[in-house]
This record gives structure tokens, C-alpha cells and sequence, in this order.
């Protein structure tokens, strides 16, 4: 793997954003359930093993599946630097993002598409390849205005909506999933002060918002997982 446990808690505890107990609790979920999301196989039981153990969790596990989780640690560490150093959203904190998180996935990780992709099972189209650079900078000048500017349910409306233009713009030939949830997990953590983590067990909803371009629905889920968290954080 490219990073360690150890450089991991590092960068956090320079970040000073979250305390390393909590950093490490949502590491492990925001790794799973995302990815989980995506069809990776290992358990909540077996990222604690590969995260936090530091060991494989099953013997003749795919290096990719361990590669999708293992990323979260640079991921993550990204994140909380964003916050900590006041960094606004930007394409390319996007692209920093996407960088991390498919390391040793795909040939391109931190680069946009260069041919056109599909979504498996979705009712849309993502935006053409020529169109990502422009997109990807009006979608991001909008969702950092968005990000700092706005409260409560306006700002969760707004995160919703980005989320959802995001994913329809699909910048990157693979990982947009993964790179969405990740700049959630920025937006709500630099206002809140924790993450809206979608578990995987709310997929085939998430999935149908996203296609349905239901903004209020996925504000309702957002809500539902930050007061959730709230909890988990005060008691962790």
C-alpha cells in the first residue's frame, strides 16, 4: 500500500481537524461503505483489519478491492489538510481527491477523461469528454460559494444538488462514486465538523436519487446521517 497507518494518524494529528480516535472511526466507515457501494466485497470487520490492523483481512483478497479501501488513508488525509489550511473547492482539490483515491487503480488517477463513459443501469448520459474542463470549473466556483456561504438545511440542499451534478458531469474515466463522497465528506466536515457517510445499505435509494435527480431526498439523507454522527462523534 502507499501509506501507512501511521503516516495516516500523522497527517491528522497535524491537521488538528479531528481527534485521532474519531479520524480513525471515520476512515473505516467512510473506506467501506463507499466503496462497498462500488461492489467491493470486504466487510466493515475487514477494512478494521487492513486499516487499523494493518493486515490483509482475507487471504486471496483482490489487490484491487484492497487498493479501493487502502486509498482512504491519502484520501481522507487530503481532506482534513483542505480544512485545516482554510483551502477553498477547487478543480483541483477534486482532481487531488480522485489522485488518491484510485492510486494504483487506473492508469489516469488525478486526470480527466479523455473518452466518452457510461453509467451501468442509469437513465443519463455523462457530460463529453471536451465538456468535463469547463463544467468541473463552474461546478466547482458554485459548490465552494455554496459550501461557505450557505447554513443548515440550505447548505444541505446545496450539497445534495452538487453531488448530484457531479456525478452527472462523471469527470474521471473511473472512481466519480468514490471522488463525490469524498468532497462530501470535505463540505460537511469543514462546516459541521463531521461527515455525511451514505452506507452501503442505503444504495439502491442513493442510486435512484441520483438518477431521479431527487436534491430533496438526498438532503433528507445527508440530514438523517449528519445527526447520526453528531452522536457517534460525541461518544467516540
Amino acid at each position: 500500500m502507499t501509506w501507512t497507518r501511521q503516516e495516516f494518524l500523522a497527517d491528522v494529528a497535524g491537521t488538528g481537524v479531528l481527534a485521532p480516535a474519531y479520524a480513525d472511526d471515520v476512515l473505516v466507515r467512510l473506506a467501506h461503505h463507499s466503496t462497498a457501494i462500488e461492489g467491493n466485497t470486504l466487510t466493515l470487520s475487514d477494512a478494521i483489519t487492513l486499516l487499523v490492523d494493518e493486515r490483509a483481512p482475507v487471504a486471496g483478497t483482490p489487490m484491487r478491492e484492497l487498493y479501493e479501501v487502502a486509498n482512504h488513508y491519502q484520501a481522507l488525509a487530503r481532506v482534513l489538510r483542505a480544512i485545516s489550511s482554510n483551502e477553498p473547492l477547487t478543480t483541483g482539490l477534486v482532481r487531488d481527491l480522485h489522485s488518491a483515491l484510485m492510486d494504483h487503480l487506473t492508469h489516469d488517477h488525478g486526470q480527466y477523461k479523455t473518452a466518452s463513459n457510461i453509467v451501468a443501469g442509469a437513465s443519463w448520459r455523462p457530460a463529453p469528454p471536451d465538456r468535463v474542463p469547463e463544467l468541473m470549473l463552474q461546478w466547482a466556483d458554485q459548490s465552494e460559494w455554496q459550501t461557505a456561504n450557505l447554513d443548515n438545511e440550505a447548505l444541505l440542499e446545496a450539497i445534495a444538488g452538487a453531488h448530484i451534478a457531479f456525478e452527472r458531469i462523471h469527470p474521471f474515466s473511473d472512481g466519480n462514486g468514490r471522488t463525490g463522497r469524498a468532497i462530501i465528506a470535505y463540505q460537511t466536515i469543514r462546516r459541521f465538523g463531521f461527515p455525511a457517510i451514505i452506507q452501503v445499505a442505503q444504495r439502491p435509494a442513493y442510486l435512484a436519487m441520483l438518477d431521479a435527480q431527487d436534491t430533496p431526498a438526498l438532503t433528507r439523507l445527508l440530514a438523517v446521517s449528519l445527526a447520526d454522527e453528531a452522536g457517534r462523534r460525541a461518544a467516540t
